[in-house]
């Protein structure tokens, strides 16, 4: 979910375009730009999955002129290319949908906030957690990573959705905007876990090179 129309976030824009900044240096950062660059398979891999997200996220259903819901999938792309390459991933995707005409430019730094870097750092630290506190086992890096941590990740980003919400428009359009959101929020975590574990059980049992988060020796041979 993200912000299709716009509204005046005064100095919240301002700080939304230093702190994405900063995520995205740090990101840029750390992508390993040499096997990037070396590795052609890698190259296609990443550019598709750009472009995958980038569609799904043109399908969007809007709930208010200012707010539309839609899959995130950021939790993949996190356990596909770790942190610094899904945030670059999904950065370029909301830059396609913004310039399709999807998203507002006045909003783009707190919708990257918002779809890019929470969603991403989200996944990122249940990977973590599954891997220092839950055992070695397929079904749970597919279950909680996987399913778990992407509507951990949805759940988060909508839960700043409505706090801005709150903050910045009307107490009507807030109330209006309530009645239907709430009930839609928690109605957007089963399909996000379903479509991302569904991905990820498939890809780490046809493709696992494809997950770099996954190490099939780890979660397959010592099962």
């Amino acid at each position: 979910m993200s912000f299709s129309g716009s509204f005046d976030p005064g100095m919240l824009g301002w700080v939304a375009w230093v702190f994405y900044l900063l995520f995205l240096v740090l990101a840029l950062w750390q992508v390993p730009w040499t096997i990037l660059l070396r590795e052609r398979g890698l190259q296609h891999l990443f550019l598709g999955s750009v472009v995958l997200v980038a569609f799904l996220w043109q399908m969007r259903a809007g709930i208010s002129y200012t707010v539309s819901i839609h899959l995130l999938l950021a939790t993949t792309l996190t356990l596909m290319f770790y942190w610094p390459m899904a945030l670059l991933a999904t950065s370029i995707a909301l830059l396609g949908v913004t310039v399709s005409g999807k998203a507002s430019w006045d909003m783009f730094a707190i919708n990257a906030l918002i779809v890019c870097v929470l969603p991403v750092f989200v996944s990122h630290w249940v990977w973590r957690w599954v891997e220092w506190k839950l055992p070695a086992n397929y079904f749970i890096f597919v279950l909680i990573a996987g399913g778990v941590g992407s509507a951990l990740a949805t759940l988060s980003s909508g839960l700043v959705v409505i706090g801005l919400t709150w903050l910045y428009t009307s107490a009507h359009e807030f109330r209006h905007l309530a009645e239907d959101y709430f009930l839609f929020l928690p109605l957007t975590l089963p399909p996000e876990a379903v479509v991302n574990g569904m991905i990820l059980s498939g890809l780490t049992a046809y493709l696992p090179d494809w997950v770099r988060a996954f190490d099939p020796k780890k979660y397959l041979d010592e099962a």
